[in-house]
């Protein structure tokens, strides 16, 4: 039995068991074993590996999203546009007649106006032209006429087409109204 606080003889330094196990290991191929408790290139590895499958598709989503709210936005534009134009047809009369210079003109003839259908659908928000989103609106214009009992009708079929861009369109849309007499 020990007493209390009795300390156990220590024992010298390079002697018993623990030297054993050092030559043990230092004869192995490789050298004595290293601690495993840091990280190997291969975890580090593979955590990045992973890491980029998860953030990759979320930069993709990010991206298509952004590209989707452009796309909706220059929609929105387009509907605004040929609406706009639409109504200011019909303001305009069944008989109007006038320049069929540009977009701006009001002309209510039969066949397709105007002369150069050039539109700027979109200016992405900046003072650049060249970014600017080009379009084509045409709007062409038929008579129409039917007879009901004891009444003749006349009229006039408006279809107001917008396309853009211009050069490639991707995208169109289209308006068509009665205008009567």
């Amino acid at each position: 039995m020990t007493k209390r606080g009795a300390r156990w003889p220590k024992t010298p330094v390079g002697t018993g068991r623990g030297r054993r196990r050092v030559a043990r290991q230092a004869k192995r191929p490789g050298g004595p074993r290293r601690s495993e408790s840091g990280v190997t290139m291969v975890e580090i590895l593979i955590s990045a590996f992973i890491l980029a499958m998860l953030v990759i598709p979320m930069f993709n989503a990010l991206v298509s999203g952004r590209m989707m709210a452009a796309h909706r936005g220059e929609k929105r534009m387009a509907l605004g546009l040929v609406e706009r134009k639409a109504e200011q047809l019909m303001g305009a009369g069944y008989g109007s007649l006038g320049s069929d210079d540009d977009v701006s003109s009001v002309n209510m003839g039969a066949g397709t106006h105007p002369s150069d259908p050039s539109i700027v659908v979109s200016t992405r928000g900046d003072a650049d032209a060249g970014n600017d989103v080009l379009g084509e609106m045409i709007w062409t214009v038929t008579p129409l006429a039917w007879d009901s009992p004891g009444d003749s009708v006349r009229a006039k079929q408006v279809e107001v087409r917008l396309r853009w861009p211009a050069g490639e369109p991707r995208d169109s849309i289209s308006v068509t109204t009665l205008v009567g007499a």
